[in-house]
């Protein structure tokens, strides 16, 4: 079965978040069940620079945005053997020194850009004469694909869309549709307008083939008015072809007994390393060594509302008066960076903020930690619980999304546990499961016991990509077509 990915990321050329790293992670786990799969992402300048040897496949594209008939060269290099990656350049929309915009907010042309990489990539198939059974797109940068697949521009193959995250909706305001370039008959409520404007996000739920999230648990939140976006009837009615299929990790890249960031190795088997990597952290972040005395907690994360910041802004000083450490990474919105700056100053002997995005920290972090926090608002899957369970950090979740599907917490009679759950979204909940960990800190053995229980629990894209392939199946059943 050929299958062509398509999104706006892709690890290790391109990545933000953990769109990324799935869409960088999966082909290689399709490729085990025996698929023959192929990436396009735009050639943003970091992926060309990263990119080894890419070669140029075709050029001049003829891509139509609106009024203006632009044009797209297509190159391909390969990260994984036999995964090939094309990528689709445009220098005018992809030349830029970030992927989606800046601290100040996305680019003015987000929706262009995106409009124009969606319009490519059937030009791109039929110019390298390149025939998919199925374009597997991602996110409302990807959306505009199922339309035109239902439009007709690719006989034969069947659309599927996977949603990361409901709550970007990828809208076109009204004088901006020309730049859709659909007939008229797919801006009515029963394709892309949303409330007065048009969807990216809802072209894709809309004209897929079937649709996929990224864990059970959030496929039935976005079904509930809660967590639907808007969109949660939409998703009852289409129900019989959504999919949860929860994300994977890459176990070579993730494995704490061969991370080359960090100070000492360490194993299910033999955790001695563990108090190695939380040494050289403290050490190496200019923190005060009595905090090898209790749990020290990390955070590695995007700095929005979603992620839960302001329940750790307001539990900060109950929290540093349990007498523990916090490491946090990340960047994001200004008021975040700006109020864990101060947190910083005035809690120098126990808390430090690294801005931005450092991926050997963010390693030696999973490592050094005790305890992983993920207090989030929603998360459709998330990959922090899963990285910090394979390197035997503790995770405190919120119980939503992928975080209730992967942690499993001891008062669920699931012992010995492998981690900590709290259910409403406020500071004090976040704290009391704070305090649960402390608690159960000080009794070692236990606590050694969830460590060797998450590190056990099998994150391996294996099982996702034999889901991925069922799906593949029913698509194409739908489509009324077969493998070609």
């Amino acid at each position: 079965m050929r299958i062509l990915i398509a999104a706006s990321e892709a690890a290790p050329l391109a990545k933000t978040g953990g769109l990324g790293d799935v869409v960088g992670a999966l082909p290689s786990a399709l490729q085990e069940v025996g698929c023959e799969v192929s990436l396009v992402i735009p050639a943003y300048r970091n992926a060309l620079e990263k990119a080894e040897a890419p070669a140029v496949v075709t050029k001049g594209i003829p891509v139509k945005l609106g009024p203006r008939n632009l044009s797209a060269d297509v190159l391909v290099t390969e990260v994984n053997p036999g995964i090939p990656i094309y990528l689709v350049r445009r220098d005018e929309f992809f030349d830029r020194s970030e992927i989606y915009g800046t601290a100040e907010g996305e680019y003015f042309d987000s929706r262009e850009r995106f409009i124009f990489f969606s319009r490519s990539i059937p030009l791109l198939c039929r110019a390298l004469r390149y025939d998919p059974d199925v374009i597997l797109a991602n996110d409302w940068q990807t959306g505009l694909l199922m339309a035109l697949l239902h439009e007709g521009t690719l006989p034969g193959t069947a659309g599927v869309f996977t949603i990361h995250n409901l709550g970007y909706q990828g809208l076109v305001p009204p004088e901006h549709i020309s730049f859709i370039g659909l007939p008229n008959e797919y801006y009515r409520m029963e394709g892309l307008e949303f409330y007065g404007q048009m969807s990216l996000l809802k072209a894709g739920i809309v004209f897929a083939h079937a649709v996929t999230t990224v864990s059970p648990t959030y496929a039935e939140e976005i079904q509930t008015h809660e967590f639907g976006c808007g969109f949660d009837g939409l998703l009852r009615s289409m129900k019989d072809r959504l999919f949860g299929i929860l994300n994977g990790i890459d176990e070579k890249e993730w494995d704490p007994a061969k991370d080359v960031h960090l100070h000492a190795p360490y194993s299910r088997q033999d955790l001695s390393g563990k108090k190695q990597c939380k040494n050289a952290l403290l050490k190496e972040l200019g923190l005060p060594m009595r905090l090898m005395n209790g749990p020290l907690l990390g955070m590695v994360s995007r700095l929005v509302s979603q992620k839960g910041c302001e329940l750790l802004l307001e539990a900060a000083e109950k929290l540093f008066a349990l007498d523990v450490g916090l490491v946090l990474l990340g960047s994001g919105e200004v008021k975040y960076e700006k109020a864990f700056s101060g947190l910083q100053d005035s809690h120098q002997d126990r808390f430090r903020f690294i801005k931005g995005f450092d991926e050997p920290l963010a390693h030696k972090i999973y490592g050094g930690s005790d305890i992983m926090l993920v207090p989030s608002l929603y998360e459709p899957c998330g990959l922090t619980q899963m990285y910090a369970l394979r390197y035997g950090s503790i995770p405190v979740v919120r119980a939503t999304g992928g975080l209730n599907d992967t942690v499993q917490d001891p008062k669920e009679r699931r012992f010995p546990g492998t981690g900590f759950k709290f259910r409403d979204f406020d500071a004090g909940s976040l704290l009391a499961a704070i305090e649960r960990a402390n608690t159960v800190y000080k009794d070692k053995d236990y606590w050694q016991a969830m460590m060797r229980e998450g590190m056990g629990q099998d994150f391996s894209w294996r099982k996702a990509a034999k889901q991925y392939l069922e799906v593949f199946e029913r698509a194409i059943k739908r489509m009324g077509g077969v493998h070609k």
